[in-house]
């Protein structure tokens, strides 16, 4: 049975859009304006955008090819805005692209009052339903700080529009739609693909055979359209970087593993039960951002899960239309995928799953409205209420984005400028906040967990995500450290701080953050406290490794044990390196590491050997064996001295070998550089 599509297009309606489209559009720059907000991925985003405008290429590092930016959008239109306003008026080029952001949430508003016209869900509806939309604090605050959230926004809900309009060229806007979500954002198929399954499905039961075969072909010709369009950018970014995945893709997702699709499938079935426990993203959709900092009241969030709940289940519903029930269906997978896959569920995934909940409740408030008055008078109540939610929400975000952008991105900046001030142009700088401190100093960079950099990609697979190994493998000469992240890395490392670097500089605003009157402490103190370190001694030069070999892997991972560099190889295992052709005598340092020998588990002990070998003939040099649970005088860095073999032609190796004891328990053993006498030429 075919439904018909309320389609008015009366002189009212066409008032009421406007009112929608300019109402959103202004209270977007009314927020922009109290808070002048620029989140810190549109500065790691712009440094691109304006290499690109200054001749250097669509790059992060001038000279380096890395995809350091996840939205062809996010960085071709900041581009075109720091060229239209000359190239280096960066706070003009800001406040274009802000009001393109408002703009964009102006027309994704729009077209949700229009898309939920088409589908007959009343007068109200509508206009409630767009309000939302306009009224959410992370689409006002995301469509105008420098993020593409505001397109995004506005290309879901003209794929809401499109399936709520049939007709002729109702294939050509779908396809379009699509490939507007894959310009915004390439992960965006995961949006596509939720919104073209629920609608196929949802239109599946109770429609006739033809009815199905043409939603198949209208979704296969949508697609095809899709694909066509994105395709220029998929194959350019291929050739230019080498991959169309972006890297910022590449270096988050190393940080998921173990993700399947069963466990997806999972998360997705046990979405509904699990809301109420808070152990889901549900309630983001509704929360300002970062709430999990536990500053909001707790009500706020019991709300948020009821108005989630009804978003989340609303695809249940067979009284709604195809086009409502397949918003709901992608907001549950929306945030199944967010719940399982992301480490963690960042603020700016959801303004795309707000405008989802938008359209649902949008729904749900016409097809109540429909049933009778007593359930109309409800439902207004309700959206009421929602509104009355969502704006005082976004009141309080506001005051918590000002305070944030003068005091914590304040600090960013203000070290950024430090830097490049003080450091030479060709340094290294570590650190997690990458955006303020990356683009105000201009320095190379090996921020955590490497969004533009694939040194510290490769090091984290080879080393793991101790940021004190990290640290010994990349050997930046600049640290940005916030206190938590100091005092891990001393427990992992407790050398590298006090003998590879020196504290040069704290970058303190605590007090400000403390007595700033906002709702939420949590962001501004994160960013209150920096302290900046730099390399107080040269590292030592990696020593050539030939080859290692244990039972997790062929490589030795740096890290350092009372001051000293060392290379660690899990027992059983062995390490080896070229024997110089005049070198007489040897000497290397070896150990433990301290958590080896202290809590519950503790290692047995190894045996460390040093052993020569030229091709023909192999000789134990040295070996002893350790004990340190057991024998104190273990402990610590121990070392080995003693003479080589004579005649030594440059084709013998050191083999530093280490067997276990009874298990390999704790049996991480570690080599420091071998010291050959007379030394080798440099």
């Amino acid at each position: 049975m075919s439904v018909a599509i309320a389609t008015s297009r009366s002189p009212s309606d066409r008032r009421a859009l406007l009112l929608v489209v300019v109402g959103a559009f202004l209270l977007a720059l009314a927020f922009a304006l109290h808070t002048r907000h620029a989140w810190e991925d549109y500065y790691i985003t712009f440094r691109s955008s304006k290499n690109l405008v200054q001749g250097h290429g669509l790059v992060f590092t001038p000279g380096e090819r890395v995809h350091s930016f996840t939205s062809p959008l996010g960085v071709l239109l900041p581009a075109f805005c720091s060229w239209v306003t000359g190239g280096n008026a960066d706070q003009a080029a800001l406040w274009l692209f802000r009001v393109m952001g408002a703009a964009a949430l102006a027309g994704a508003a729009g077209l949700v009052f229009a898309g939920l016209s088409r589908v007959g869900a009343g007068r109200a509806a509508p206009v409630l339903g767009a309000a939302f939309l306009a009224c959410e604090a992370k689409a006002l605050d995301f469509s105008t700080n420098g993020m593409e959230t505001g397109f995004l926004l506005l290309f879901i809900a003209y794929a809401f529009w499109a399936l709520a309009a049939p007709g002729p060229g109702q294939w050509r806007h779908l396809g379009v739609s699509w490939a507007g979500i894959m310009w915004t954002r390439p992960d965006g198929f995961i949006y596509i693909g939720l919104l073209g399954a629920g609608f196929g499905a949802c239109s599946f039961f109770g429609a006739t055979w033809p009815e199905r075969r043409a939603t198949f072909v209208l979704l296969a010709r949508a697609a095809l359209v899709c694909a066509l369009l994105y395709l220029p950018w998929f194959v350019w970014a291929w050739t230019y970087y080498g991959s169309p995945v972006p890297h910022t893709i590449i270096a988050k997702g190393s940080l998921n593993a173990g993700r399947s699709l069963g466990g997806f499938l999972t998360a997705f079935a046990t979405l509904p039960f699990k809301l109420w426990t808070g152990q889901t993203t549900v309630e983001g959709a509704l929360l300002p951002a970062y709430y999990q900092g536990g500053g909001w009241p707790g009500a706020l969030h019991h709300l948020a899960r009821v108005l989630g709940a009804v978003a989340l289940l609303a695809w249940c519903w067979p009284g709604l239309r195809p086009p409502v029930r397949a918003a709901s269906l992608a907001f549950h997978g929306a945030h199944a995928y967010l719940t399982y896959f992301p480490y963690f569920p960042f603020p700016w995934y959801f303004p795309s799953t707000g405008i989802l909940a938008a359209i649902a409740w949008g729904g749900v408030l016409g097809s109540l409205g429909a049933a009778r008055p007593g359930w109309r008078r409800l439902g207004l109540a309700t959206a009421g209420l929602m509104l009355l939610f969502e704006g005082a929400l976004s009141v309080a975000s506001a005051v918590q984005m000002r305070a944030k952008q003068e005091i914590a991105y304040g600090n960013l900046r203000r070290i950024g400028e430090w830097l490049r001030t003080n450091a030479r142009p060709a340094d290294h700088v570590f650190l997690e906040p990458l955006g303020y401190i990356g683009y105000f100093s201009q320095l190379r960079t090996c921020d955590f967990p490497g969004l533009s950099s694939p040194r510290m990609v490769e090091a984290r697979r080879v080393n793991g995500n101790g940021w004190g190994v990290l640290l010994l493998s990349l050997r930046p000469e600049w640290v940005v450290l916030r206190p938590h992240e100091e005092k891990l890395i001393r427990a992992e490392s407790a050398s590298v701080l006090t003998h590879f670097y020196a504290p040069v500089r704290v970058f303190d605003v605590t007090a400000a953050a403390a007595a700033a009157r906002v709702p939420d402490r949590f962001m501004l103190q994160f960013d209150s406290h920096f302290t900046l370190y730099r390399c107080r001694v040269p590292l030592e030069p990696e020593q050539e490794i030939l080859g290692a070999q244990h039972p997790f892997g062929n490589d030795a991972p740096v890290g350092a044990i009372d001051g000293t560099q060392v290379r660690l190889v899990h027992a059983p295992g062995s390490m080896s390196l070229r024997v110089p052709a005049d070198a007489t005598r040897f000497a290397v340092r070896f150990g433990f590491f301290a958590d080896a020998y202290q809590g519950e588990e503790q290692t047995d002990g190894a045996t460390f050997s040093v052993v020569w070998f030229d091709g023909a003939e192999r000789r134990v040099l040295a070996t002893r064996t350790l004990d340190p649970a057991n024998r104190p005088d273990d402990r610590g860095m121990q070392s080995f001295t003693g003479a080589l073999p004579a005649g030594a032609t440059g084709r013998a190796r050191l083999l530093l070998r280490t067997e276990a004891g009874r298990s390999n328990t704790k049996d991480w053993t570690c080599w420091g550089r071998v010291d050959f006498d007379p030394a080798p030429n440099p």
